[in-house]
């Protein structure tokens, strides 16, 4: 079957996570969750947000071209 590109990175991340925390106790677990959490907060304070669509998909593309 031909995969769609979105569609196996997301299988890839859910292998990669998996094999990452298949050994883990429930504590380690969460405590691995709260860090990954952690992390994609201080990521989305980083980010400003668009004035408005137009802008937002212009760079989006610039951002795909480079």
């Amino acid at each position: 079957m031909n995969e769609p590109k979105p569609m196996k990175q997301i299988h890839n991340i859910r292998k990669k996570m998996h094999e990452e925390t298949k050994h883990m106790s429930h504590d380690e677990y969460l405590e691995y969750i709260e860090q990954k959490a952690s992390h994609v907060d201080s990521l989305m304070s980083n980010i400003k947000p668009a004035k408005d669509l137009e802008s937002f998909f212009a760079s989006l593309k610039k951002q795909q071209a480079s």
